[in-house]
């Protein structure tokens, strides 16, 4: 019994390399000749077998072996944005965080395949529909746009290389239901219906059909909530929770950066220059325990230079902003 446990946990690690794949092959040949009386052959087998089942726990163990268990061979956009959306509340709590909300957002709009999954994706999972589930699915699906592999695996990598720049938390819990809909929505994104994977295209309509089913239940009900919305929605959500959440000064600086008139290194070195003069003036009046806080504070500020990041400049001078009202205060 533990013995078929672990060959059934062999043949799932099949679906992501050849090693695996041969691993269980081998694995079964080898159970048939012990159940055959062929203890030489069938201990043969399983040694050959546990060779290419290491080989495959070392790939899985790199770091694209990591990116697969997380987000899939084909890197599942739906997953990747799950991930990117369960961890905004905390990137809200902070200036730096929500500059990276609003990197995410600019990284889907410029990217053509991740803004056409983002709406496809977006589409199924909030579909509210009256009438023929299966007969919306089937007609919806005849217009969904189709992409090469390739593409959509690099295009899903730059969002997967954001979220790890950012140091986001990847260990997020999805639904098994929502991960089945994402990878029954993948198939339908990378595969042109044909003899072959007739089958595999019903499964994946079936998925999408009972996920909305039960999607206009429970709005119904009252219980549906959902990751995805319009896109502009969320940019404009976006948008007006940083509206929400900054000072008057905070307000000015934003308006003066988006000047078209105004200078903006200039901008940037008066900033520095007044948060520098501020700084010396508590250094001088400050307790003698406190002077070596306020001199790496000064020498902190004294670093930062202008940068071709309009973001980056804007960020800087928030906290430059922040530090001369301290010191008002």
């Amino acid at each position: 019994m533990l013995f078929n446990k672990v060959i059934n946990q062999k043949q799932e690690m099949a679906q992501i390399n050849d090693n695996s794949h041969k691993g269980s092959v081998l694995m079964m040949q080898a159970l048939k000749k012990y159940n055959e009386g062929d203890f030489e052959g069938g201990d043969k087998d399983r040694e050959l077998a546990n060779k290419y089942f290491d080989m495959a726990s070392l790939e899985m163990n790199s770091e694209s072996g990591k990116i697969t268990q997380l987000y899939g061979e084909s890197r599942n956009f739906g997953i990747i944005y799950n991930v990117f959306e369960q961890n905004m509340d905390n990137l809200f709590e902070t200036k730096e965080g929500k500059k990276i909300i609003k990197e995410g957002y600019e990284l889907i709009k410029k990217d053509a395949i991740l803004l056409e999954q983002f709406k496809i994706y977006n589409f199924f999972e909030n579909a509210c529909i009256i009438g023929d589930v299966k007969d919306f699915v089937n007609e919806a699906l005849q217009a969904v746009r189709k992409f090469d592999k390739k593409d959509v695996v690099k295009s899903n990598e730059k969002f997967i290389d954001f979220i790890r720049k950012n140091k986001l938390n990847e260990y997020v819990e999805i639904p098994e239901n929502i991960e089945n809909l994402y990878e029954a929505i993948e198939y339908i994104v990378l595969n042109e219906k044909n003899l072959n994977n007739i089958s595999s295209i019903m499964n994946a309509q079936k998925v999408i059909s009972e996920h909305i089913e039960k999607h206009n239940k429970e709005l119904l009900e009252g219980k549906n909530k959902t990751n995805f919305e319009s896109f502009n929605k969320k940019v404009n959500d976006f948008q007006e929770n940083v509206n929400e959440n900054i000072t008057d000064d905070e307000k000015k600086l934003l308006e003066t950066f988006a000047n078209a008139n105004v200078s903006k290194k200039l901008v940037f070195e008066n900033y520095k220059s007044e948060a520098l003069s501020k700084i010396n003036t508590a250094i001088d009046n400050s307790e003698e325990e406190d002077k070596g806080r306020w001199l790496e504070i000064y020498e902190s500020v004294k670093s930062k230079k202008y940068s071709d990041n309009i973001g980056d400049n804007i960020v800087n001078c928030a906290e430059m902003i922040e530090i001369c009202n301290t010191i008002d205060n």
